[in-house]
């Protein structure tokens, strides 16, 4: 059976990562059918995973004192997160449909932070043989798009169950990672977790031919993760809908894990104010992973 180290990846393609990694070292002949799997029902039985409020609250100040010395320590431009999203994914290993991804952001204007939560799920005909049901929330400061606190919420096979979660501070550039024991780690400014690096990446203008790159941490370093925009404009068909798209490709690091510096990466986002990630291919050593978009609820 697999290790647990995709805690972390270095990349956006670990959102799907979490839901297939196991289901690569494991053998299985389901068909690729599934078409009595309910995704709302199942995102359902994640939403008691998470912290409270309270807890999260706590842990911060724990670690970094007054949280309001924590707010607002840069500008970037987040009006299209105003609002509040869902974007559903269905998630493939090779040629089969592995299950699904949920990405739901939420304003809490109050509080000045978006909550943005993946909820990573296997499909029915997979979850007979290895079920996976995975919640992970970044809490990002809403005006600068950095994460003030990351949590994990794991639950794989018949007994596997962790919860985990990093508090980063980024006035004292730490950032403090509870598993079983408590780390400290030092970290650029504006370090990211893999969920707020995708929602930081959807605020550049992304135009053809721009690069650009933010620091990411992947236990127990963290890599600069670079972005390359191509040049060419496609047209991309998902979820029977047409979308005008830009490529986007990052340059992956965190040699040892699901993915490395050797893998391609590919990222199709929408050409238009809300950069919409629609699809993800990636070919990496547990064999090829993808995700498209089939569904947007706002």
């Amino acid at each position: 059976m697999c290790t647990r180290k995709h805690l972390f990846i270095p990349s956006t393609a670990a959102l799907i990562s979490t839901l297939v990694f196991s289901l690569a070292t494991t053998v299985f002949s389901a068909a690729n059918d599934d078409e009595d799997f309910k995704w709302q029902e199942a995102s359902r039985e994640l939403d008691a995973f998470p912290f409270t409020q309270a807890f999260v609250d706590s842990a911060r100040k724990a670690h970094v004192g007054a949280l309001s010395k924590q707010n607002g320590l840069r500008a970037v431009e987040s009006e299209r997160f105003a609002n509040n999203e869902t974007l559903v994914f269905e998630v493939g290993w090779t040629v089969f449909k592995a299950g699904y991804l949920i990405l739901s952001t939420t304003h809490l204007r109050s509080r000045g932070l978006l909550r943005i939560s993946a909820k990573a799920m296997t499909g029915n005909k997979v979850s007979a043989i290895y079920k996976v049901r995975n919640h992970e929330i970044s809490w990002i400061d809403a005006d600068g798009l950095y994460p003030v606190f990351f949590e994990q919420h794991v639950r794989e096979g018949k007994k596997y169950k962790a919860d985990n979660y990093i508090v980063y501070d980024n006035v004292a550039d730490k950032l403090f990672l509870k598993k079983s024991d408590l780390k400290v780690f030092d970290t650029p400014k504006f370090t990211h977790d893999y969920i707020s690096v995708m929602y930081y990446v959807r605020t550049m203008p992304l135009n053809p031919g721009d690069e650009f790159e933010a620091s990411l941490f992947s236990r127990p370093k963290t890599y600069p993760l670079k972005f390359k925009v191509h040049a060419k404009r496609e047209t991309v068909n998902v979820g029977g809908k047409s979308y005008n798209c830009v490529k986007v490709e990052p340059a992956l690091v965190g040699e040892g894990r699901v993915f490395t510096k050797k893998d391609k990466m590919e990222v199709w986002v929408t050409d238009d104010e809300n950069h919409y990630p629609v699809m993800l291919k990636s070919k990496a050593k547990i064999g090829s992973l993808n995700a498209k978009l089939i569904q947007v609820i706002k």
